[in-house]
């Protein structure tokens, strides 16, 4: 009993209460127990806290390959030398029922059973975790984040020249030994860098807008940098001119002056895919002679490096020595692969005026090779490819980009496409080619219709030597002539069906 009264004395045919079974004669229901203190929360239930970290550790240890120990029954430390705890005594309707008496333990429910092992355990098996490495062109998200750990390396902190922080220490112990009460102050410390992003701004950059956000979101969340800016960057043709920046799609321009720091605490990364006729021009020199003399600077090439030959921007294999701590590209010392130099096509020579800069992938290990350079110490090496800025000049503009003159000249262009492009591109250029070309129009399309494919592919069809850059009659970029025909001619009649019939479901055809 616990001292509340019953309504009317249990009867018969009444079941056994809580406090009828044995043992919980002692014992008070849960709702008149004291709450327990947080220093007697070890011999209950486990907090949440402890289960979190009792999963993690679970996960970690599975990837490692280690194996838990099973977990053991708690052992009461009264009972420990008394030998075994005894069984737990059957409630006293299984005692008194008869045997094979069903009617009976079907008509009146049993009370609540004793737990015989104690508290409740919780035992905890591996979780279902996501893979490390998580890659694809609908994850961006996660390709995100593994650019963000790669770049996280850059953010050491330095000595700030800005910021002083109170030193109590020092200043208790000029207090004691000269009786003054005179504040001592210390360096604060801060990110040793500042971020520039300089995306290029040509008509074939269109299609790498979500590459180039998720490396912005990518810097950003990293966490080591002091600022972070993105700029646009006009690089003008293969004739005379120096590149303008643009702070916005409709802003004004400035002059590269405005980014560069005379204190060499900016990096820079120049993102490109390298098809624009400017950079096999002097502008290309001028523009990473001035950044790599400023601070440590990259270019970002988005193509992959397969496809970077047929570029206006073709790197050479090389190892890239460090010159120290944040040292600016001129610190960086060129060498040959491990494979040894390339006898067609042999390192420009670094003089006074040449310098040189690495050339990354949007992929983590990339970056992470930059990262080393920057912030490694004077002679660690890494292998990149990298361009010599002072010889790039001496390049030749991307051919894909110059259309066919002639209409029967098409037919040779897309012959020559069909020859070097992947089967991916082949059909996807079939596709586009029965469509308006509009970027908005072709990325849902090649969303809808083939979204295996990614930027790259578009790559290829943008430096095959089908479009004509500046039509005529448009003004814009638009299919040569005599180009669609061919084009549409290696396709059947089933398959362009079905891509007219997925235009008109396309919230871009009806804008």
């Amino acid at each position: 009993m616990n001292g509340l009264p019953r309504e009317r004395p249990p009867g018969p045919e009444d079941p056994p209460g809580p406090e009828d079974l044995p043992g919980a004669a002692a014992a008070e229901p849960a709702a008149l127990q004291p709450a327990p203190a947080e220093g007697d929360r070890a011999g209950n239930a486990p907090h949440w806290h402890e289960l979190a970290d009792a999963l993690w550790l679970a996960a970690h240890w599975s990837r490692a390959g280690r194996i838990a120990p099973e977990p053991s029954a708690p052992v009461d430390d009264d009972r420990a030398a008394d030998g075994p705890p005894p069984a737990a005594a059957p409630p006293p309707d299984a005692r008194q029922r008869p045997a094979g008496d069903d009617a009976g333990s079907s008509a009146a429910p049993t009370g609540p059973a004793l737990e015989p092992e104690g508290p409740v355990q919780v035992l905890v098996e591996s979780p279902l975790l996501p893979a490390t490495r998580v890659a694809g062109p609908g994850r961006p998200a996660q390709r995100s984040a593994l650019l963000s750990r790669s770049l996280h390396r850059l953010g050491r902190r330095v000595e700030s020249p800005h910021e002083l922080l109170l030193d109590e220490e020092l200043t208790a112990e000029r207090m004691v030994a000269d009786e003054l009460w005179v504040p001592s102050f210390r360096p604060g410390r801060d990110r040793a860098f500042n971020l520039v992003v300089l995306v290029d701004d040509g008509p074939t950059m269109t299609v790498w807008q979500q590459e180039t956000a998720a490396l912005a979101t990518a810097a950003e969340h990293s966490g080591a940098f002091r600022s972070l800016r993105t700029v646009r960057l006009d690089m003008p043709g293969a004739g005379a001119g120096a590149p303008t920046l643009r702070w916005s799609a409709a802003g004004r321009t400035a002059d590269l002056g405005e980014i560069v720091d005379g204190r060499q605490d900016r990096m820079f990364l120049v993102v490109t895919d390298g098809l624009g006729p400017g950079w096999a021009a002097p502008a290309a020199d001028h523009l990473l002679r001035l950044l790599g003399r400023a601070g440590p600077t990259a270019l970002l090439h988005l193509l992959p490096p397969h496809l970077r030959r047929r570029s206006s921007l073709h790197p050479h294999d090389a190892v890239l020595e460090s010159g120290g701590f944040g040292a600016a590209n001129p610190g960086l010392l060129l060498r040959p692969p491990p494979s040894g130099p390339d006898p067609l096509r042999p390192l420009p020579p670094v003089g006074h005026e040449a310098l040189v800069v690495p050339v990354l992938s949007i992929k983590p290990g990339s970056l992470a090779a930059w990262a080393d350079l920057v912030v490694g110490e004077r002679g660690v090496r890494r292998a990149l490819p990298a361009v010599v800025a002072g010889s790039l000049h001496q390049g030749k503009p991307a051919p894909g980009l110059r259309p066919p003159r002639f209409p029967r000249a098409a037919h040779d262009a897309v012959r020559s496409f069909l020859r070097l492009a992947t089967p991916s591109a082949r059909r996807l250029a079939a596709h586009l080619a029965a469509a308006p070309f509009e970027f908005e129009l072709i990325q849902q399309l090649r969303g809808r219709m083939m979204p295996d494919t990614t930027a790259e592919h578009l790559a290829e069809i943008f430096m095959g030597g089908l479009i004509d850059w500046d039509d005529a009659d448009t003004g814009r970029p638009e299919f040569a002539d005599g180009v669609r025909q061919a084009l549409l001619a290696t396709t059947t009649r089933t398959q362009l069906v079905r891509v007219v019939s997925t235009l008109a479901e396309l919230p871009a055809a009806g804008e």
